[in-house]
């Protein structure tokens, strides 16, 4: 079984990676993400980075407890998710409280 890593996002910002034989899909929406993830093979991957944009947390927080997905900011990403999720589970992993 061949382990794989996959990007998720607006083509702008992942077709990049593309050229280096890594898989992605294209996705503009949370819905977009939803129809990716079902057609996949996730026994097959080691990680999902997925934009911002279209990262839904109450959908996706799942994949990010089970280490299987990494949010990443776009080109033209100004929300800052990605920092606060992983903000989030540091105070968590390490007892802190927020402010």
């Amino acid at each position: 079984m061949e382990r794989k890593i996959i990007f998720i996002g607006d083509k702008t910002t992942i077709e990049f990676f593309s050229a280096f034989n890594i898989e992605t899909f294209f996705a503009n929406s949370v819905k977009d993400v939803e129809l990716i993830l079902e057609k996949i093979d996730l026994s097959e991957v080691i990680c999902i980075f997925i934009t911002e944009e279209v990262f839904d947390q109450d959908k996706f927080m799942k994949f990010i407890n089970t280490k299987k997905m990494v949010v990443i900011p776009s080109l033209k990403s100004r929300e800052r998710k990605g920092i606060r999720i992983i903000d989030e589970l540091i105070k968590k992993a390490t007892g802190m409280k927020g402010e």
